[in-house]
C-alpha cells in the first residue's frame, strides 16, 4: 500500500510523473537474494529458495536504460518494467543460476512464502508485464534468463 500511496502522491503533486512499477531487481553490488544468489552457490552454501510465489525478474542494468528511455520520451503515465519472459519463482531462478553456473543443484531446499514469516504481506504473484514498450517505439527487454546469464557470466 505504501507504493500505492507513494504513485498518488506523485500524480498529485506534479501531473507530467512518470512512475516506473518494477520488481525482483537484481544486478551487480545488489544485497537481495536474487543478487547474490550465485556467490552463495558458488561459495558452496545452501540456499533455500521460495518456490510459490511468482514474479518477472528484472536486471538492474535493463531496468536504468528504460527509465533513460522514459525520461527521454517525457511522457507522463505508469509503466511497468521488467525483463521479458513468463516469470518464475525465487526457487525457479536459483535453478536457473545453478544451470547458468554449472552450480550444485542439490544446495537448493525449496521452500514455503509462509515459513519466513515476513513482516510484511507479500503477494502470492507480483508479475508484471511490459504493454507500453511496443506502442512506444521501445524494445522488449531481453528475457530475464538471457539477462542472468551475463550476470552470472
Amino acid at each position: 500500500m505504501t507504493k500505492y500511496y507513494g504513485e498518488l502522491l506523485a500524480r498529485n503533486t506534479y501531473a507530467r510523473s512518470i512512475i516506473v512499477r518494477s520488481g525482483w531487481i537484481f544486478g551487480r553490488g545488489g544485497t537481495n537474494f536474487l543478487s547474490v544468489v550465485d556467490r552463495l552457490l558458488a561459495e558452496g552454501k545452501t540456499i533455500s529458495a521460495i518456490n510459490d510465489a511468482w514474479g518477472t525478474p528484472t536486471n538492474a542494468d535493463d531496468l536504468a536504460r528504460r527509465l533513460r528511455e522514459l525520461a527521454e520520451l517525457d511522457l507522463p503515465g505508469v509503466y511497468h518494467v521488467t525483463n521479458s519472459g513468463e516469470g518464475t519463482t525465487y526457487f525457479g531462478f536459483a535453478e536457473k543460476v545453478c544451470e547458468i553456473g554449472s552450480y550444485d543443484r542439490r544446495l537448493l531446499r525449496p521452500i514455503k512464502m509462509e515459513e519466513l514469516q515476513r513482516p510484511a504481506p507479500r503477494p502470492q504473484s507480483s508479475k508484471l508485464q511490459c504493454l507500453f514498450s511496443e506502442r512506444l517505439g521501445l524494445e522488449d527487454l531481453p528475457a530475464w534468463d538471457d539477462a542472468l546469464r551475463s550476470h552470472v557470466g
